[in-house]
């Protein structure tokens, strides 16, 4: 498994590639799937730093130097599942303080930070969680009867169905928790126009909802809903709905005409 910070999920084509922001795991391999539904668009993802960056600041910094790699100058186009769409609304405001056009901005199911970092009661229980997480974005399933008391039993069994080290899993969990804490802690910057928030509709938040972002989005917050649940959104019955949208909001755009 490709592990760069920068993934190329298809190089060749035409049109202002899109950059897809990864997950909590740190990976973004689970954006291949958006790659039929894209034409001939080039599509990247950025993976997370292992050991992450000390801060949401420096890794903003970090990503926009390596999509600067591929695409020096504008426009941009940007994407990012759960805590990703944090990150890509950050590297979106980023650029933006550049100088740099960003022509289209999308957030799949995520929500803006408080600024603060709530310290977990049970880190262990934490690091249960966040394994189990990584597993889910690896598109593996919870099995009923298998053993999962901690942490280490679940990245055990998906270092066995993946193929993956027991290492890496590890440095992935790792990973995720100070991403976790470095989008917690920063409060979203203000990104000048228009977004699009794919919600997943089979969640139950309270009163947590994808308009949090509007005090954040100085143009339209254009709000879908999907039925599916978050864990869902990049397999294939939801990425059916998912991709086309996509598709048709980047053909749209002034960015999506640009070559």
């Amino acid at each position: 498994m490709d592990t760069d910070v920068l993934l190329p999920l298809r190089t060749t084509g035409s049109g202002v590639p899109l950059f897809c922001v990864h997950p909590l795991s740190g990976l973004g391999w689970c954006y291949a799937g958006l790659v039929p539904y894209l034409g001939r668009r080039p599509l990247y993802c950025l993976q997370a730093w292992r050991p992450p960056a000390r801060d949401l600041a420096a890794m903003v910094a970090g990503y926009i130097a390596r999509i600067r790699t591929v695409r020096p100058d504008g426009p941009y186009q940007l994407m990012g599942w759960s805590a990703g769409g944090s990150i890509a609304h950050a590297v979106a405001c980023g650029l933006q303080r550049e100088g740099a056009d960003v022509g289209f901005l999308a957030l799949l199911d995520s929500f803006p930070s408080t600024g603060q970092d709530t310290q977990p009661a049970d880190p262990e229980c934490d690091r249960l969680d966040l394994a189990r997480t990584i597993a889910s974005d690896l598109g593996a399933r919870h099995h009923p009867g298998d053993p999962e008391g901690d942490a280490a039993s679940v990245l055990r069994r998906l270092a066995r169905d993946s193929g993956l080290s027991e290492r890496l899993l590890a440095e992935l969990v790792e990973t995720a928790l100070g991403t976790r804490a470095a989008v917690r802690r920063a409060l979203p910057g203000t990104f000048r126009g228009d977004v699009l928030h794919l919600e997943a509709a089979r969640e139950s938040r309270g009163t947590l909802t994808p308009r949090a972002w509007a005090r954040h989005v100085d143009g339209r917050l254009d709000v879908r809903r999907v039925d599916c649940r978050h864990v869902d959104m990049m397999r294939p019955g939801p990425l059916s709905v998912i991709g086309p949208v996509l598709a048709a909001e980047l053909a749209g755009r002034r960015a999506g005409l640009a070559s």
